[in-house]
């Protein structure tokens, strides 16, 4: 078939959770159909990789994509005044729609692959191709869970606004699409239980390059506590001040001497603040994670908010880290508590949680060798990818065919 892909992040390089999807699934659609990819371009980094992709595809075509505190003020009033999401309208590009049209008439595709919510609004949904959402998250449940946990009054406000919103246009979006993909089956049924009638929802789990992670030979002995997202990301803002404030000085009175350290792109000036204190070290940006995970005693997802699966997650667990997180850090994934890593909820039960593994290198090795098992056999690139062409088979073609 011929496959449209609408890329909201372009693929490469894949150095956080949503490009790893994205380039995990288009990987997989190559392999079997032709594939024409229309994406916007947010970065020198993502221009250098250009070449790479228009080595897999029949066609590249890109869309600069800029935001600046004054356009982010702007769409935000301006959705504000027109009852719309922020989340999506923030990022309407009239040159995106004129491109989608133009590869529309020129490829003629047989699917359009819609890779993230923000891109279905370039989609003419009467037009005769199919449609495919691959649901990254569920939108509006991010968006709700910030409203609920959120410790900032004016994200709050901004969420009780942003909410109803959001999930008028997701359920939207999802009714009229041939299929929506969702990484889990948690998020499943979150959708369909938004609404009962969606029968067009298929689980495919995040995949990622197991074969190309190598297990971290950690520090003996090691204190620290570590880290690691997308920092711009609204939940693991909220995560890192939650954990330091509320959790951090619990493990500090029974481990003295442990440090933490919070790696990942755009950190904002408040988690920068962090720094301040002499047990905190912000990275920022680091292009290889195993650098930082040899000084890892413990790998930490303290997520109160958020949806879909944490790569983070998966990622630690290729590493062979030992990993302590929250229920909503954990969902989608197939890790049982006490196996594969460590669960808890309340500070005094994660902090309880991190103190165990810093004081148990036994355990530590444990669920870390656990947890890279899981990963090999559940969430390889191979077996996701598989998963998806079979949705693409098994459905889409059917329907193509007749």
């Amino acid at each position: 078939m011929r496959v449209l892909f609408l890329a909201h992040l372009l693929p490469f390089p894949a150095d956080w959770g949503g490009k790893i999807r994205t380039s995990g699934n288009l990987e997989a659609l190559v392999r079997r159909h032709d594939v024409r990819l229309v994406g916007f371009l947010r970065t020198s980094d993502e221009e250098r990789e250009l070449p790479r992709l228009r080595g897999m595809c029949v066609g590249v075509d890109v869309v600069p994509l800029r935001r600046t505190p004054f356009t982010q003020v702007r769409d935000l009033a301006s959705s504000l005044i027109l009852g719309r999401s922020f989340v999506v309208s923030r990022d309407f590009r009239r040159e995106m729609l004129e491109l989608v049209r133009a590869a529309v008439d020129e490829f003629r595709p047989d699917v359009v692959h819609i890779d993230h919510l923000q891109m279905a609004q370039f989609v003419d949904f009467d037009a005769p191709y199919r449609t495919v959402l691959d649901h990254h998250n569920v939108e509006s449940m991010i968006v709700k869970r910030l409203r609920d946990t959120s410790g900032s009054i004016g994200i709050r406000l901004y969420a009780s606004l942003e909410w109803p919103r959001l999930k008028q246009y997701e359920l939207s979006v999802c009714r009229k699409c041939d299929a929506v993909i969702t990484v889990s089956e948690e998020d499943k049924t979150t959708l369909q239980a938004m609404d009962p009638t969606l029968g067009n929802v298929h689980s495919v789990p995040i995949g990622i390059d197991v074969d190309s992670t190598p297990i971290i030979e950690r520090k003996i002995g090691s204190r620290n506590i570590l880290f690691l997202g997308t920092m711009h990301w609204p939940p693991n803002i909220d995560c890192v001040h939650y954990f330091y404030r509320d959790i951090f000085p619990l493990v500090k009175a029974e481990v003295p001497d442990c440090t933490l350290t919070v790696a990942g792109q755009r950190p904002p000036r408040s988690i920068e603040a962090l720094a301040h204190d002499p047990a905190v070290r912000v990275m920022g940006y680091v292009s290889d994670a195993a650098v930082c995970a040899k000084d890892c005693g413990v790998f930490i997802v303290p997520l109160r908010s958020g949806s879909g699966v944490r790569v983070k997650i998966l990622n630690a667990l290729a590493m062979g880290l030992p990993v302590v997180s929250t229920s909503v850090g954990a969902e989608g994934i197939e890790a049982k508590h006490g196996a594969h890593l460590l669960i808890a909820d309340t500070p005094e039960d994660f902090a309880h949680a991190v103190v165990s593994v810093l004081r148990d290198p036994d355990l530590a090795d444990q669920i870390g060798r656990n947890g890279r098992e899981l990963v090999s056999a559940k969430y390889s690139w191979k077996a996701t990818g598989d998963e998806l062409l079979s949705v693409y088979e098994d459905y889409l073609v059917g329907i193509h065919a007749a």
